[in-house]
């Protein structure tokens, strides 16, 4: 007899259809989840301090996240080579792990990873594997560097600091010769990893290190400044057609702006377009999310694809100050823009695309005196 048709037969083919169908409902509510998760946990910003930070002899907070009870040590190096206590404690973490007995192929040594020769010149007879000798002598190596480099940053202070650790890295010679940071991507990347990793791991306030700068170029007469000094417009607000993105993706939520020639590499520098206050970040696609700074209902701002960004949740900028670095950072291969995006004012402080709150930026930004030229 076939069981094939029988009723109990169909019976449990029904039953089994129903437990998939049920079991994909799960799985997909699951994966809704944890992609919300990730979206939310992307747009807390890359800047999360968890260490709790103690008041230092002159009464103001401690850098966090230093070990072995360091951190005297590592403000006074600070203090001697004129340089932020983030960036001091990032480099140390960069060169040795905090390991008083590292050393390298090259025949470094130490917690700051002396070379011998330059021991021999800023180690005043100490031992280069103590850290009450090593840490003191690289505060006199970086302040050294540092006196290098100042003429060529001239009054820039974050350039200064940048100056100061391609010096360390490339040589003082490097820098002289290409009258800036040299065009070595070692270095650079150096340069960023010391002060992404400052702002992130040893700032109290995730601060960045070098506080907030101002553009120092043309401003323009218009009531805003353009987010991107110098960028050109490159792609609009509303339905576009580009190949190998999502549908979604082509719906685009802002307008783009971009440093001509800067290909794929770091672009120009994104400024506040009026006074702001920054609410977070959006790691994942280089987003730093903004809220205008007035007594009215104030648009919301978002920055996008930067490559590096200078600020801290809850710091208010002036029109003109620097947000950060124009870039590529996305889920996407692109080419280096910022794009850029207005929210209603009615928006939440953290806002993202495609919640409805979006405006079209090119009128306002004309309308304001800001549309790039």
């Amino acid at each position: 007899m076939s069981v094939a048709g029988s009723p109990r037969a169909l019976g449990a083919v029904v039953a089994l259809l129903l437990v998939f169908a049920i079991g994909s409902i799960v799985a997909l509510a699951v994966l809704v989840a944890t992609l919300a998760e990730d979206e939310e946990q992307a747009s807390a910003g890359s800047c999360t301090v968890t260490a709790v930070t103690t008041g230092n002899d002159s009464g103001e907070e401690r850098a966090p996240n230093i070990p072995n009870g360091w951190a005297p040590l590592v403000e006074e190096a600070a203090r001697a080579a004129g340089l932020p206590v983030s960036v001091v404690a990032a480099q140390l973490a960069q060169e040795s792990g905090w390991n008083p007995d590292a050393t390298s192929p090259a025949g470094a040594q130490g917690i700051a990873q002396f070379m011998p020769a330059t021991w021999a010149t800023y180690g005043e007879g100490g031992d280069p594997f103590d850290p009450d000798d090593a840490i003191p002598a690289y505060g006199r190596y970086m302040a050294a560097l540092k006196t290098d480099v100042q003429p060529i940053a001239g009054e820039d202070a974050g350039e200064l600091v940048r100056l100061t650790l391609a010096a360390y890295n490339a040589g003082p010679g490097a820098v002289d010769q290409h009258q800036g940071v040299p065009p070595y991507q070692e270095t650079r990347d150096y340069i960023d990893t010391i002060l992404d990793t400052g702002q992130s791991q040893f700032s109290a306030h995730c601060q960045a290190p070098t506080g907030v700068l101002a553009w120092d170029g043309d401003l323009g007469e218009g009531e805003w400044t353009t987010p991107l000094p110098g960028g050109v417009f490159t792609s609009g607000y509303g339905g576009r057609a580009l190949a190998g993105v999502p549908g979604w993706a082509n719906q685009h939520e802002g307008v783009d702006i971009a440093t001509p020639g800067a290909g794929n590499g770091r672009g120009g520098v994104v400024v506040a377009p009026t006074s702001l206050r920054i609410t977070g970040f959006n790691a994942t696609d280089g987003c730093v999310i903004a809220k205008e700074n007035g007594d009215d209902p104030d648009f919301g701002f978002a920055f996008c694809h930067l490559h590096s960004w200078d600020v801290a949740k809850g710091q208010q900028l002036k029109r003109g100050d620097v947000i950060g670095t124009e870039g590529n950072r996305g889920r996407f291969g692109m080419a280096t823009h910022l794009h850029f995006e207005i929210y209603k004012p009615d928006a939440p402080e953290m806002v993202f695309p495609y919640q409805g709150h979006n405006l079209d930026p090119e009128p306002i930004l004309k309308q304001k005196g800001a549309w790039p030229k």
